[in-house]
């Protein structure tokens, strides 16, 4: 429950963010604000701020997120609820039904107890893209590598290819999402410690589990019917080299456009399948992304160039403009690629799809 924690629980969890607490600031006002205690408030503004299970939602109106996150699951709920009768309705589709309303029963235990249950939704309520578009980033990230599917490799190999030296210091994720790509950076790249950030909690509570060492089953429910064998599969997501404590990975609920650290924060700054999709003004975020970096800092890219259906097109970058936009704001690339690679192919389905991406480092010029 979202006031379940106790002084007790906070004891544990001292030290949490020892090393970054001088540089978290309030997501309203950016005055220091010290998250170490029970209850978070800031001290300029008055801004409360909650956790999610132990995530801080460091929003600035972070009950107006909460409320619209809990009518968002009321809106899943409601139309699971409405597909599985209708599956349950039609002859041979009752292996289907039975997975997804396992697949939403995973989801409201796991979320749902973190955000305190669903709220009805509204007229203009919309389903919660984490769910809908990206849950299957969670079995990529932590269950389909079992069955052979080698995208996490594939990515973290991209990404080992074009850095300069593989010690990443004090790291950032934006746009973190499912965190498995954060995850292998951390364990593989010399990041001394990590925060990863995000906006979407139905990633990121299922990722926050996973990597504090936890086995969470979580169904894959597919309506491309071939066999019955493939209609659904229960999956255990696991973190495969072990848990990453509290100490070391920090998770923060908060905006990726504009993340709530201090100027000179990190050693390396990372987007991973971020910069097309997300900031409305790709400058404006870029110079936002040099603040946060320390001085020989690098930001490191990586993802396709698949924009927004809406995205007009002064927005859409090729991969030279985007380059062109990267310098204007300061920054050198020294090494890149470019590449296909499969993508979400599921082992269930044995279906999926090729994307083409570009991987990069840059370095701020002085």
């Amino acid at each position: 429950m979202l006031d379940g924690w106790t002084t007790a629980n906070y004891g544990q969890a001292v030290g949490v963010v020892d090393r970054l607490r001088q540089h978290l600031r309030c997501a309203r006002c950016a005055t220091a604000l010290d998250i170490e205690t029970p209850a978070i408030a800031c001290s300029g503004c008055g801004q409360k701020y909650f956790r999610l299970g132990r995530i801080p939602v460091l929003l600035p109106r972070p009950d107006d997120h909460l409320s619209l996150w809990r009518r968002q699951l009321g809106l899943l709920v409601a139309q699971s609820q409405q597909m599985t009768g209708a599956l349950e309705a039609e002859a041979g589709l009752t292996a289907l039904a039975r997975g997804v309303r396992d697949q939403l029963g995973q989801i409201v235990d796991i979320v749902g107890s973190a955000l305190g249950g669903p709220l009805e939704p509204q007229e203009n309520t919309g389903l919660p893209r984490g769910v809908v578009e990206y849950s299957y980033l969670l079995y990529r990230d932590w269950a389909w590598e079992k069955a052979g599917n080698r995208e996490c490799q594939q990515s973290i190999d991209s990404i080992r290819s074009v850095v300069t030296t593989e010690k990443l210091g004090r790291m950032l994720v934006v746009g973190a999402g499912a965190c498995r790509l954060a995850y292998d950076l951390h364990r593989f790249l010399g990041a001394d410690e990590t925060a990863v950030v995000d906006i979407d909690p139905f990633l990121f509570v299922f990722a926050e589990a996973v990597v504090r060492g936890a086995i969470v089953q979580f169904t894959e429910a597919s309506t491309t019917v071939q066999e019955l064998s493939r209609v659904a599969r229960t999956w255990d997501l696991t973190a495969p080299d072990g848990p990453l404590g509290e100490d070391v990975f920090h998770f923060f609920l908060a905006n990726g456009l504009s993340p709530p650290f201090a100027d000179g924060t990190f050693d390396s700054v990372v987007t991973p399948w971020f910069i097309d999709q997300v900031p409305p003004d790709l400058p404006a975020f870029l110079s936002a992304l040099r603040r946060l970096l320390r001085p020989g800092g690098r930001w490191i890219n990586h993802g396709p160039l698949i924009y927004p259906v809406d995205a007009p097109i002064a927005r859409r970058f090729s991969r030279e403009e985007l380059f062109d936009v990267i310098a204007r704001a300061g920054f050198r690339i020294d090494r890149w690629r470019s590449d296909s690679q499969q993508h979400l192919v599921s082992p269930l389905t044995e279906r999926g799809k090729m994307e083409w991406g570009i991987t990069f480092e840059a370095q701020p010029v002085k």
